[in-house]
């Protein structure tokens, strides 16, 4: 019996936006960090789905690739994925080197009833690991306290580099003299290795198999949507640019060719590359749900871990402001300058302490002095033209539909706004706007995260945030037309 594993985080998204990674990378090299112990102290720990693809031992030839091939997925279409646990971030570390640094992952570590298969990356793997926390850490590095069993266990070993444990025996198989403690049987839970059987001839080879490179190739490109073969084509044409070696780039576009023409013919004239008119081998024209990334969008819409910059220079409408937050509203992370003359809101940040790119949408509220103020700063238009182009949600409530209009009607004419005259709320592109937003509107909003019909602006707008990134304004042209 073989197996793989895969996990995944739903609520948090997949990928950045290659503009937006750019810039994150530079403006707090420290975002992963920070964003993880915000989501874990704010009560929305990350949460892992763990699942495995078990095969039976007699199916193990009956794909057309090798299963312990490292380099190939196990299609979930042929081999579904069996759900068997959680892992959950539920805090963070006390103290980051004796829990972070000196944590030893070492893979021959296994619990009863797992084995090892023959998988060639595995079998190294096993010697490396061990062998790469003896040089780290020390002969005893499994007794440092983030390494070692909750349950004290007694073994056989002694001396030692950084030996933490002081034995009274006078052998180091005490207390196993007389057979005190002696191994635990495999019926009541002790560690049997599995009885393979082995035969062949002993020498370093692989299979057959081994030798196709291209079939999953043209299954990944053949399952991606418009907007991710778009990704894929920029991140091709990006890496190939920077290649100096004309012979590097033209062999590439010839190999894309053998697995998808049209992708092959747009990186080429990306980068002066050649392609093969037809392909040299023959599509199979396969595709996979799994390798989608909309195939892990949460099933339920949810903004946990969601983060809103909210737009705040003296003048806001605090009542009002305070009323957009609606019922989904949590700790919030306003961008302005002061506080209001009513008391106001503790700001965390001025507009040049943080910029759109730590946040996952963008919310202006009510207030005509607030609106006006926005306007005339061009770093609070960049913010906004700046979320627009990294394809994150937007909110506008009243006069602030005012300054979302000021940062992108005249390059996006294909966005509506909602009508200052009426409550309508008017979701275009992913941004979402309405006139007015008050105690009322908040008592009829509802509590799902829905989108059009009846909806009210809240449930709109998280609606917006839930989908992660708007990725049709890339397939429509929009962030082209947008300078950030």
């Amino acid at each position: 019996m073989s197996n793989h594993h895969t996990s995944t985080w739903r609520e948090c998204g997949l990928s950045l936006v290659w503009d937006e990674a750019l810039k994150i990378a530079g403006q707090d090299p420290d975002f992963y960090h920070k964003d993880l112990e915000e989501a874990i102290l704010n009560g929305a720990p990350p949460k892992w789905t763990l699942g495995i693809q078990v095969i039976p031992e007699e199916r193990e030839h009956n794909f057309e690739f090798d299963i312990l091939d490292a380099t190939k997925i196990w299609p979930e279409e042929l081999v579904p994925v069996k759900e068997i646990g959680e892992m959950v971030l539920n805090r963070p570390v006390d103290e980051f080197f004796p829990e972070t640094e000196q944590v030893g992952f070492c893979t021959s570590h296994v619990v009863p009833r797992i084995g090892f298969s023959d998988n060639l990356l595995l079998q190294g793997r096993n010697f490396s690991y061990f062998d790469t926390q003896l040089s780290r850490l020390g002969m005893n590095w499994e007794q440092l306290p983030i390494n070692r069993p909750v349950c004290p266990v007694m073994n056989h070993n002694r001396d030692g580099q950084h030996q933490m444990r002081i034995t009274k025996g006078r052998v180091n198989y005490w207390p196993n003299r007389f057979e005190a403690g002696p191994p635990i049987p495999q019926s009541h839970g002790g560690y049997v290795d599995f009885a393979q059987k082995i035969e062949g001839i002993k020498a370093h080879v692989r299979g057959e198999k081994f030798q196709e490179h291209y079939n999953q190739v043209e299954l990944f490109l053949n399952s991606l949507t418009e907007y991710e073969k778009n990704h894929l084509i920029s991140a091709f044409s990006f890496e190939l640019s920077h290649c100096n070696d004309v012979q590097v780039y033209e062999t590439y576009t010839k190999l894309l060719s053998t697995v998808s023409l049209n992708l092959a013919k747009t990186v080429a004239a990306n980068v002066g590359g050649q392609i093969n008119e037809s392909p040299t081998r023959r599509l199979h024209g396969k595709k996979s749900a799994a390798l989608l990334q909309l195939h892990y969008v949460p099933k339920k819409p949810t903004i946990k871990l969601r983060r809103v910059a909210i737009l705040l220079p003296d003048g806001f409408n605090g009542t009002e402001f305070r009323s957009s937050l609606g019922r989904e509203g949590g700790r919030y992370t306003p961008a302005g300058k002061e506080v209001g003359s009513d008391g106001g809101v503790v700001v965390d940040h001025h507009f040049e302490g943080q910029r759109s790119t730590m946040f996952d949408a963008l919310l202006i509220p009510f207030g005509k002095e607030s609106a006006d103020m926005l306007k005339a700063s061009g770093r609070c238009i960049h913010w906004a033209r700046e979320a627009f182009g990294h394809l994150k949600a937007i909110g506008a409530i009243g006069e602030g539909v005012e300054v979302v209009r000021c940062a992108l009607k005249m390059d996006v004419t294909q966005l509506t706004f909602a009508s200052l005259d009426d409550n309508t709320v008017t979701s275009s592109y992913g941004v979402v706007t309405t006139s007015s937003y008050k105690v009322t509107s908040v008592a009829a909003d509802a509590l799902e995260i829905v989108t059009g019909g009846e909806a009210g602006f809240m449930s709109n707008f998280a609606y917006e945030i839930s989908l992660h990134r708007c990725y049709k304004h890339e397939l429509d042209g929009l962030t082209f037309q947008v300078a950030y």
